[in-house]
C-alpha cells in the first residue's frame, strides 16, 4: 500500500472518529431537550382548566343548584345566566344549566342590553 492511500485513510478514519465523537457528546442533551419537553407537555395539561365544566363539577356545595358564584368558573356563564335563569331565583338546575351551555355555543342574532345613553 502506498503512503498516499494510508494518508487518506487515515484521514478519512480520523474524520470518522470526529463525527463519532461529537455525535456522542450531543446525544446527552439532545435526550435532555426531549424529555424536558415531553414532560412540560405532560404536566400542561393538568394545569389548564377544562373548557366546559359538567353540571356536577361546578356544583361544589351539592345542593343540586349551580349559584353565580359557582357559576363564575365557567367561562361565559356570567353573561348568560340572567337568561338561562327560567325562574328568577338566582340559581341554576340542570336543565337551565344545559340552556345555559347552548346559550353560550350559540351566539345570539339580537343584542340582549340597549344603550340607555346614546351620544349627542
Amino acid at each position: 500500500m502506498n503512503q498516499r492511500v494510508r494518508d487518506q485513510r487515515s484521514v478519512f478514519l480520523l474524520f470518522l472518529a470526529a463525527i463519532f465523537i461529537s455525535l456522542m457528546s450531543a446525544l446527552p442533551l439532545v435526550t435532555a431537550s426531549l424529555a424536558m419537553k415531553r414532560f412540560t407537555q405532560a404536566t400542561q395539561p393538568a394545569q389548564q382548566q377544562p373548557a366546559q365544566y359538567t353540571f356536577e363539577q361546578l356544583d361544589l356545595n351539592r345542593d343540586g343548584f349551580v349559584d353565580r358564584r359557582e357559576a363564575a368558573r365557567q367561562p361565559g356563564l356570567e353573561v348568560v345566566f340572567e337568561r338561562a335563569d327560567r325562574r328568577p331565583d338566582g340559581v341554576l338546575d340542570k336543565v337551565e344549566y344545559a340552556q345555559a351551555l347552548a346559550l353560550i355555543d350559540k351566539p345570539t342574532r339580537f343584542p340582549t342590553h340597549f344603550p340607555t345613553h346614546f351620544p349627542k
